[in-house]
């Protein structure tokens, strides 16, 4: 059984440009906090707390939380679950988020260090 058909993603897919808002590093892992318009969500305010894999440079876990309010004021909160992977000025976090509204969203986050771009793209889980 492949993974493609067990796992489903609703067509639509949605996204957020948002920017960085700070970063705080260290050896044990660190905060990065963001902020974005999303399509679905309206305006977005994302942490993601990271700790590294000891045996694998760049790359490590991701627990984080997002708070969202739209265009009519309606807000929505997540919990972020996911692995990083940094090469060189660039972050890719692989995320599953459970939303508040009772959606499942698989997501890709970009983190553009240098530019302090941050892109989120994202599709709800087909249940």
């Amino acid at each position: 059984m492949s993974l493609s058909s067990i796992l489903k993603l609703k067509s639509e897919q949605l996204s957020l440009q948002g920017e960085l808002t700070s970063v705080v590093l260290a050896d044990s892992g660190g905060t990065i906090t963001a902020k974005g318009d999303a399509t679905l969500y309206g305006a977005v305010f994302l942490t993601y707390n990271l700790s590294p894999n000891p045996k694998v440079p760049g790359q490590g876990v991701m627990k984080g939380n997002a708070s969202a309010i739209d265009d009519d004021g309606e807000l929505n909160t997540a919990s972020l679950s996911g692995v990083y992977d940094r090469s060189g000025h660039e972050m890719k976090i692989y995320c599953v988020d459970d939303i508040s509204d009772g959606n499942i969203n698989v997501a890709l986050v970009t983190i553009n260090f240098k530019t302090s771009k941050v892109e989120v793209v994202w599709s709800q889980l087909d249940r």
